[in-house]
C-alpha cells in the first residue's frame, strides 16, 4: 500500500509543477480523496518467482480465476502490457478479498457476479512448460496451449518431450501431466450441489490431488486403457506405458480401482511385478469382486494390465523421491497448498 501511495503521490507532484498556486487548493483535496479511495483498496504484493503465472497467482491467493477478477489484476497493473507475460522478479499486485466484520474471523469469499458463476466448470492451465498442445472437443486440430488458458470437458491435451502441464480445476483440485502423455477432460462440472470430474489417461504420466468434493454423488475419476481410479481428498499418481500397463500409487489418502479387464490369467502367463515389492498381509485367494475392485491406502502401490493385476504392495516414499517428477509435484503442491 505505501508503494501505491507513493506512486499516487509522485504523479499529483507532476500535476502541481504544471499550474499556478491559485489551483493548489483544489488539487490537495483531489489528492486527500484520492489517499482515502487508495487506502480503501487492500492488496496483496507478489514478487514473480519461477513457474509463476497470472492465474497460477490467482487461484493461490483468491482462490479463484474469471474474467472479472482479471481485470482487477488489469487495473491494479496498468504498467504491465501482458499478464500472459509476466516475469520474474516483477512486482505483481492483487485485489485482496474483503473481510467480513470483526465478529468473525474468516475471510469473506470474493463476490461472485452471473459471469463468475458461468464461468464454473472447467479446467486453467496454470503452467506450460515446453510444447503443449490442446484439441477442443468437437474439433480435430492439434493447436499451441498457452499458460492461463481455459479448457472443458471434452478437451483433449498431450504433452510433448520435455513439456510439462498443471491444471487447476474451480475446487482447486490439481493435475499435472509429465512429457509424452495424453489426457482427456471427459467431464468436468461443478454445481452447488454436485461435482463430477472425468479424465481419462491414454498415456504417460500424470499427478493429482483431489480436494474434497462437496454434494452427495459428487466424483472424480481417471480412467486409463486398463484401469478406473475414483478418489476424494487423495494425492496419487499414474503411470500408463506403451502396452497399456497402468501403475497406480498412493502418496496420501484412498483410492478405488478397479479393473474393467480383470480375470484368471492363462497357464504360464505373469503380470510384470513392481521392484522389491512388500506384500499387504491377506489371503493368497480373492475372490472375483475383489479382484476386479481394490482399495489402495497410503504408500501402497499395484500395476494393472489386460491380463491381470501385480499384487498390491508399499513403496518407498524416500526412494519415490528420487524420482525428480515426485520432487517437483511435492513442491508445487506445498508451494500452492501451503504446509500440509
Amino acid at each position: 500500500m505505501q508503494l501505491l501511495n507513493l506512486r499516487i503521490f509522485k504523479r499529483m507532484t507532476n500535476l502541481f509543477s504544471l499550474v499556478g498556486p491559485r489551483r493548489i487548493a483544489v488539487l490537495l483535496l483531489l489528492l486527500a480523496a484520492t489517499f482515502v479511495q487508495a487506502e480503501s483498496v487492500s492488496l496483496i504484493t507478489v514478487k514473480v518467482r519461477p513457474g509463476d503465472t497470472i492465474s497460477y497467482l490467482a487461484l493461490k491467493h483468491l482462490h479463484s480465476y474469471n474474467q472479472d477478477i482479471l481485470e482487477q489484476i488489469e487495473k491494479l497493473n496498468p504498467e504491465i502490457r501482458d499478464l500472459n507475460r509476466i516475469t520474474v522478479g516483477q512486482v505483481v499486485y492483487l485485489p485482496k478479498p474483503s473481510e467480513k466484520p470483526a465478529e468473525s474471523t474468516a475471510p469473506a469469499p470474493l463476490v461472485e457476479s452471473k459471469r463468475m458463476a458461468a464461468a464454473a466448470s472447467r479446467a486453467v492451465a496454470t503452467l506450460v512448460e515446453g510444447e503443449v498442445q490442446v484439441m477442443a472437443g468437437g474439433d480435430n486440430t492439434w493447436r499451441k496451449l498457452s499458460s492461463n488458458a481455459i479448457l472443458r470437458g471434452g478437451d483433449k491435451v498431450r504433452v510433448l518431450e520435455n513439456g510439462r502441464l498443471e491444471l487447476v480445476l474451480d475446487n482447486r483440485s490439481v493435475l499435472r501431466v509429465a512429457s509424452n502423455s495424453t489426457l482427456e477432460l471427459k467431464e468436468v462440472e461443478r454445481k452447488p450441489e454436485k461435482e463430477t470430474y472425468r479424465f481419462a489417461l491414454s498415456l504417460g504420466k500424470l499427478w493429482t490431488r483431489v480436494t474434497r468434493l462437496l454434494g452427495f454423488g459428487s466424483k472424480y475419476q481417471v480412467d486409463t486403457p486398463t484401469a478406473i481410479t475414483a478418489v476424494q481428498g487423495t494425492v496419487y499418481d499414474l503411470q500408463v506405458d506403451s502396452n497399456q500397463q497402468t501403475q497406480v500409487r498412493v502418496h496420501s489418502g484412498t483410492v478405488q480401482v478397479y479393473n474393467p479387464f480383470a480375470g484368471d490369467l492363462a497357464p504360464g502367463e505373469k503380470v510384470p511385478k513392481l521392484q522389491e515389492p512388500t506384500r499387504v498381509p491377506g489371503p493368497t485367494r480373492m475372490s472375483r469382486e475383489a479382484w476386479e475392485q481394490l482399495l489402495l491406502r497410503q504408500y501402497q502401490q499395484v500395476t494393472l494390465g489386460r491380463e491381470g493385476r501385480s499384487t498390491i504392495s508399499a513403496f518407498d516414499l524416500d526412494k519415490a523421491r528420487m524420482e525428480a517428477w515426485v520432487r517437483w509435484n511435492e513442491a508445487r503442491d506445498k508451494d500452492f497448498y501451503g504446509e500440509l
